[in-house]
C-alpha cells in the first residue's frame, strides 16, 4: 500500500510540474522575446492555466497570416521546452540506482515524455491549443502533423524502454 500511495504522490507531482513548467516557458520564453504579459489564470481556464499576452486578441483574429514569429517562438516554447526536459529526466532515470528516486524520475520522465506529446497531435489535429498559431503560420502543413505524431511516437518508444 505504501509504494501504491508514494507512486499515486509522484504522479500528482508530476502533473502539476509539467503543468506549470510547460505555462512559465510560455511566460518566460514570451517575455524574454518582447511580448508583454497581461495576466495569467492559474487553474482556473477549463480546468488548466490561461496565459495572455496584449494584443493576443488581434494576433488570435488576424486573418491575413501574418503572425510574428515571436508568437510562435512563444507558442512552441511549452511544448518543445517540456520535452527536452522529459529526455533530461530519462537521462536522470538511467543513471540513478534502484530506488524511490528512480521511481520518481520514471513518473517525471512519463509524464512529461508523454503529455505534451499527445497535445500536440491534438492540436496539430484540431487547430486549436499551442499549435493554433503555428498552424496558421505554416497553412496547416502536414509536415506539422507529422513532426508532432513521430515525436509521440518516438517518446511512447523511450517510455517504453524504461526499465
Amino acid at each position: 500500500m505504501e509504494k501504491v500511495a508514494i507512486i499515486i504522490l509522484f504522479i500528482i507531482i508530476s502533473g502539476l510540474l509539467q503543468h506549470i513548467i510547460h505555462e512559465l516557458l510560455h511566460i518566460i520564453v514570451g517575455k524574454l522575446l518582447g511580448l508583454e504579459l497581461l495576466s495569467v489564470k492559474w487553474f482556473s481556464y477549463h480546468g488548466g492555466t490561461k496565459v495572455t499576452f496584449k494584443d493576443e486578441d488581434i494576433i488570435l483574429s488576424n486573418r491575413d497570416d501574418k503572425i510574428p514569429k515571436q508568437w510562435i517562438i512563444m507558442n512552441l516554447a511549452g511544448i518543445v521546452g517540456t520535452t527536452v526536459l522529459a529526455y533530461i529526466f530519462v537521462l536522470v532515470y538511467w543513471v540513478l540506482p534502484m530506488g524511490y528516486l528512480k521511481l520518481l524520475f520514471w513518473v517525471l520522465s512519463a509524464m512529461f515524455l508523454i503529455t505534451d506529446s499527445g497535445y500536440s497531435v491534438i492540436s496539430s489535429f484540431g487547430n486549436n491549443g499551442d499549435l493554433y498559431l503555428v498552424n496558421r503560420f505554416f497553412n496547416n502543413s502536414i509536415y506539422i502533423k507529422f513532426i508532432s505524431i513521430t515525436t509521440l511516437i518516438a517518446n511512447l518508444i523511450i517510455f517504453i524502454s524504461l526499465r
